[in-house]
């Protein structure tokens, strides 16, 4: 099993406490917690946003535990 990476941890009790009892959040809510524009988030080809639905009406969501990994 790998090993996580330094900070993972706290990242995820930040997010978790940020929006609890989630597993995922909002592009415009991962926006407001990176502190970047939708459009450099959603170019950054190691961003985790997810989209799981099909056209043009699907929300992009982003997963709590990727975004932890993300940031640390």
């Amino acid at each position: 099993m790998p090993k996580e990476k330094e900070g993972f941890r706290e990242e995820l009790d930040r997010l978790s406490a940020r929006f609890p009892g989630r597993e995922t959040i909002s592009i415009t809510e991962a926006c407001e917690v990176v502190g970047m524009s939708r459009w450099t988030l959603m170019k950054d080809k190691d961003f985790p946003a997810k989209k799981p639905g099909r056209g043009k009406n699907a929300k992009i969501v982003v997963p709590i535990v990727a975004l932890a990994r993300y940031l640390s």
